[in-house]
């Protein structure tokens, strides 16, 4: 009777005589939240030496000629636009329920993870977005360890804003119905099926969106491995390993996390939180714990973006002014410097 009483008192956490069972730990969403909270001052630190530095300027596309302006006037509307339709659908859902959706959190934590982008050009330049897109240079000179004269890419700043405040929630919304669809035809079928089909979609999702914005001219491959790439030496290269690394990695991870919900719309890195006695501050410490996953994650897929590209072989004929950016190793600018090893 003593046992069977023990059993249900520690399963319930909220119980005062469970709290003493279990002891005071911290649960496992608050040491998230304080690794979360690190990634956010370093975030905060990089983007404030950044906007009060000279380099907070423009970088201007250069002489070349051929973009169609269509296509970035295109994605920079979309891109502000979608924003503003979704942050005012959370502030409604907030209204109305008391709290943010998931898909809100999701979107929160992916934008702490902002100040890893440029370093995909950390030792080498492979990737590029046009110049032409409103930018204010980069951050990643900034970024402690950052190699001089790197890759700095400039940041699209509107298309960067939709791509967490439009394009990552749209994602996952619409990996919940796709998912959805599969279990009603396929009523049987495990999690580990699931996520079979998500990385079919996930992959097939990469390509094709990657491939559309090369060819529209918005962003260029600049360096690939020939062997493991579609269309090899062209302006359209584009390296298969970005639709498993990015793709079924990263946005894959971050589906499977969203999905994979509980009844009360909480994910796995929510695991502890009815332990909290507080209200207020959920939302946060919700976010910092998501963000800190989302973090070490971007920090794994970039080591090894950055090592597979130390064997990128093949490069297009000509890099356009407005794709190099003042980048080493393009044109007439002076080799990169390797300086990590």
């Amino acid at each position: 009777m003593a046992t069977n009483s023990r059993t249900t008192v520690s399963e319930d956490l909220t119980d005062p005589r469970a709290q003493k069972l279990v002891g005071t730990d911290s649960p496992p969403v608050v040491w998230l939240a304080r690794l979360g909270a690190l990634f956010l001052v370093l975030e905060l630190y990089i983007f404030g030496r950044w906007v009060t530095s000279d380099s907070f300027q423009r970088v201007m596309p250069g002489p070349d000629d051929g973009t169609n302006m269509v296509w970035i006037w295109f994605w920079d509307v979309l891109s502000i636009g979608g924003s503003i339709v979704f942050v005012a659908w959370i502030v409604r859902k907030r209204l109305r329920e008391g709290e943010l959706p998931p898909v809100a959190i999701v979107a929160m934590a992916w934008m702490l993870t902002a100040w890893q982008d440029p370093l995909v050009n950390a030792l080498r330049p492979v990737f590029s977005y046009n110049s032409h897109f409103l930018n204010f240079g980069s951050w990643g000179e900034f970024i402690p360890g950052w190699i001089d004269n790197g890759g700095v890419n400039p940041q699209p700043i509107f298309w960067w804003i939709g791509i967490y405040l439009f394009f990552v929630p749209l994602n996952m919304m619409g990996v919940d119905a796709y998912l959805n669809w599969v279990r009603r035809h396929l009523p049987r079928i495990n999690r580990a099926g699931l996520i079979g089909f998500l990385m079919i979609l996930m992959f097939a999702q990469d390509v094709i969106g990657e491939w559309i914005t090369l060819i529209q001219g918005v962003d260029r491959y600049l360096w690939v491995g020939g062997s493991i790439s579609l269309w090899p030496g062209t302006d359209y290269q584009f390296p298969l390993y970005e639709g498993i690394f990015w793709g079924c990695g990263m946005v894959g991870l971050s589906a499977m996390i969203y999905y994979f919900r509980d009844a009360r719309g909480h994910m796995f890195t929510d695991r502890g939180l009815a332990r909290l006695k507080i209200r207020r501050g959920r939302t946060l410490i919700r976010v910092l714990a998501l963000g800190a996953v989302f973090n070490a994650a971007m920090i794994v897929f970039n080591l090894g973006y950055v090592a597979v590209n130390q064997h990128a072989d093949t490069t297009q004929p000509t890099v356009p002014s407005y794709f190099q950016n003042g980048m080493c190793g393009l044109g007439d600018h002076p080799p990169c410097e390797r300086g990590w090893w």
